[in-house]
């Protein structure tokens, strides 16, 4: 059975210990195996983070592992991606701490955006989310042409 996915928005504020509460919606996705616990790590854009259930960052890691021990650009990509990761654990209530580096990585005040996107969440500042969305949402048509051919909308083609 596959795995519902993870869409939609969802805006939260840290609490005075650097908590929030990853919403219900979100947790419902989490399977057996995620064993409560989501991984963060940076963002490809540079400016986020992304965040996996445990079982899917256990996966991710398996496949780098699977990379050519002795390729530079692998282990400077395995050294930053798996280097910055951080396990947190839900609490009772649902909520997370993220340590400060990992803040700082995602340039996150107070205020945090949850993105689901689809195998993964991404986690940002709202506010400079709104100037990437800006940016690429011009660009929506363009982004869509450049995916893969054989990928179907549901429209039967």
């Amino acid at each position: 059975m596959v795995a519902p996915d993870f869409v939609g928005r969802y805006y939260c504020s840290l609490d005075n210990k650097n908590r929030f509460n990853i919403p219900a919606n979100i947790r419902k996705v989490f399977t057996p195996e995620a064993q409560d616990t989501i991984v963060f790590t940076r963002g490809m854009e540079g400016q986020n983070l992304y965040a996996y259930p445990l079982d899917a960052w256990n996966r991710i890691t398996r496949g780098l592992r699977a990379l050519n021990p002795f390729d530079t650009s692998a282990n400077d990509f395995i050294r930053i991606f798996a280097g910055d990761a951080y396990n947190a654990r839900f609490d009772g209530q649902g909520r997370v701490m993220l340590p400060e580096y990992i803040l700082k990585i995602g340039q996150i005040k107070r205020d945090l955006l949850i993105i689901g996107a689809l195998n993964k969440l991404e986690i940002w500042n709202p506010e400079i989310f709104a100037e990437f969305e800006k940016q690429k949402e011009k660009n929506l048509k363009d982004l869509a042409q450049k995916l893969p051919p054989t990928l179907s909308f549901g429209d039967g083609k």
